[in-house]
């Protein structure tokens, strides 16, 4: 199988659990210096969440590029969620990968204070760890908001593109 890379190892957890007690979308901006395949998002659900997810992946003006839903209302910890079509980005392009929550989420503050990198993939530390209150269980809402550089733990799985 071709190799995937995501920003996060499954080592990294996040410091703090919260719960706002309204929805929210929470989300990474990313690029990924070749072109390649995403092909679902990963985030870390918290074990107070006790709703449905929505995943999503959109360009960085908003517009939404696949969707899929992660319905194991018991898991917590790394979750994988997969498109059902794989959407090819571009090399050297910001998108921005995200999952919704009816409130409850994990966080750590001062994150991406620097950029994140791992294999083609960087988080940039300009204004990254994104979120917007509203949005449902079925319907994901672009997050544009940034507070104190936190990582919200949304991850994206890519698979670059093989060279021929």
């Amino acid at each position: 199988a071709p190799t995937t890379y995501s920003l996060f190892s499954a080592s990294s957890t996040p410091s703090r659990t919260f719960n706002d007690g309204q929805q929210l979308e929470l989300g990474v901006k990313f690029t990924s210096n070749v072109a390649g395949d995403v092909t679902g998002i990963r985030f870390y659900r918290s074990a107070n969440d006790n709703a449905q997810n929505v995943v999503d992946l959109w360009t960085t003006t908003g517009t939404k590029l696949a969707t899929a839903t992660f319905t194991t209302t018991t898991a917590s910890g790394w979750q994988t969620v997969n498109f059902t079509k794989p959407v090819t980005i571009a090399a050297n392009t910001t998108y921005v990968a995200s999952y919704h929550t009816t409130g409850a989420y994990v966080a750590t503050s001062n994150f991406y204070t620097s950029p994140v990198t791992s294999g083609p993939l960087t988080a940039p530390a300009s204004g990254n760890g994104v979120y917007a209150y509203g949005g449902s269980a079925t319907a994901g809402l672009f997050p544009t908001n940034s507070y104190n550089s936190t990582n919200y733990y949304a991850d994206v799985v890519f698979r670059p593109q093989l060279v021929a």
